[in-house]
């Protein structure tokens, strides 16, 4: 009988957390040391802010808002690497599932966090003709 291929001791835990940190680190630390110098001046700044914010524990929050086109999708992508190269645990979500299929692992909210979206025969859209 041929070996089983799942390592059983992760699924019995928690899936999300094994998920998460079955990263190859030193993949994700190259990644990081091949496109950190690559960022401007602004990105640069968040992407320190939001690491020493981690690693310092602190759970502070961001907002990044800029143009279309100004890097921010590979900016919160190598967040997020640079965050699992250090063998921690990020989530990357959005609200809408295009946004989801940009980031590294991305997910809507809803479905990650399981957040109900309640339909009721009354509800309606606001979906405008043009």
């Amino acid at each position: 009988m041929p070996t089983p291929q799942l390592n059983w001791a992760t699924r019995v835990g928690n899936q999300l957390l094994a998920e998460q940190l079955a990263y190859n680190h030193g993949e994700l630390q190259q990644m990081v040391g091949q496109d950190y110098p690559n960022l401007n001046e602004g990105q640069k700044r968040i992407y320190d802010e939001v690491l020493e914010s981690v690693n310092g524990q602190r759970g502070d929050a961001y907002f990044v808002h800029s143009a279309g086109g100004c890097g921010k999708t590979h900016l919160f992508n190598l967040i997020a690497a640079g965050v699992r190269s250090a063998e921690k645990v990020v989530l990357c979500v959005a609200s809408s599932g295009i946004a989801s299929l940009l980031l590294s692992r991305g997910r809507t909210a809803h479905s990650r966090f399981k957040i109900p979206i309640p339909v009721h025969e009354d509800s309606t859209c606001n979906i405008k003709k043009e």
